[in-house]
């Protein structure tokens, strides 16, 4: 199992992120997931307004404010989202 995968965050007008992550954590329909690489594939909606967290690589954590889409869970993390901008990191 490797200890990062690879991420894209997409929106309508854009390629808003691509990276290499260690870890993500999104606001699903049913509260706040985590994702680590190696997982189960899967599917889930995320909240009409909701946040990104991710962990890169290196360790650099950064926060993306979304609305709506879903995230897809498999080789590598794509979250698809209506709108998608950068926050402070918490």
């Amino acid at each position: 199992m490797s200890s990062c995968v690879q991420m894209e965050i997409i929106t309508p007008s854009e390629l808003f992120y691509e990276g290499e992550i260690a870890s993500l954590v999104c606001t699903t329909t049913n509260g706040e997931e985590g994702f680590l690489p190696g997982r189960l594939w899967c599917c889930k909606l995320l909240s009409d307004e909701g946040r990104v967290r991710v962990t890169e690589k290196d360790g650099t954590k950064r926060v993306a404010r979304i609305r709506g889409g879903y995230v897809e869970i498999r080789d590598k993390f794509v979250v698809f989202s209506d709108e998608a901008s950068w926050v402070k990191a918490e």
